[in-house]
């Protein structure tokens, strides 16, 4: 496919690195549990913590008591810091901008977005992006979740194209790419890291790791930053 006349984005991991986010959130939240003095395996703490679960601050004790956090006043405080500041550390990956506005340039962009409406509209703000996208579609406020292709459908009736015109581009193997999948776009699979492609899944129709290769394949032609 080439000059699609619809090109949506995702937006945690795929603009934005939320990911690194939560990374330093967590970093600086154990810190405080240990009076600003952590352990020298913090960051084996933090990925604990990441694979026990990436939202709230309910498992923190369960993460923080086999390294002697007990008291209820350090708990405490690793919680507070978790819940002062929900953006910290959060900036976007540094070809995003270039690159929406160059295929802006030559076609219809827009976003979609899972989670809460206050976070994710809160965060779109602060990266200071909105006035790049026409529209923007948070799944709460839908009440629509990807990878539900009606919240995808809803992209393409404002973006005024059809599946066999669209492009979806993002992180999440089943959110993202599957979401795209049962919605009939194409599917760009952004996968910064390098990681297979999960068991049981069938493939995206492109695979990335930097956002300046869509410039590429869609033949939006221009060198970006």
């Amino acid at each position: 496919m080439n000059h699609p006349r619809l090109v949506l984005f995702d937006l945690d991991d795929t603009l934005c690195d939320h990911d690194g986010s939560l990374r330093v959130r967590l970093r600086a939240s154990f810190a405080a549990a240990f009076n600003g003095q952590p352990p020298p395996d913090l960051d084996n703490i933090v990925e604990q913590s990441i694979e026990r679960s990436v939202f709230g601050t309910d498992h923190f004790q369960e993460i923080l008591e086999p390294y002697g956090v007990s008291r209820p006043e350090a708990l405490q405080a690793a919680i507070d810091t978790y819940v002062a500041d929900r953006f910290r550390g959060l900036s976007l990956f540094e070809e995003a901008v270039d690159v929406v506005q160059t295929v802006s340039r030559r076609t219809r962009v827009g976003m979609i977005t899972n989670g809460p409406s206050d976070i994710q509209r809160q965060k779109i703000e602060r990266l200071g992006i909105g006035p790049l996208f026409p529209f923007i579609l948070v799944s709460e406020e839908l009440d629509i979740w990807k990878p539900d292709r009606r919240i995808f459908e809803r992209a393409m009736e404002l973006g005024q194209a059809s599946p066999d015109e669209a492009v979806y581009i993002g992180d999440n193997p089943a959110h993202d790419v599957g979401g795209a999948r049962n919605a009939g776009i194409t599917s760009v699979w952004v996968n910064r890291s390098g990681q297979p492609w999960p068991d049981g899944g069938e493939p995206p129709d492109f695979e990335i790791q930097n956002l300046r290769e869509v410039i590429e394949i869609f033949g939006f032609h221009r060198e970006v930053g």
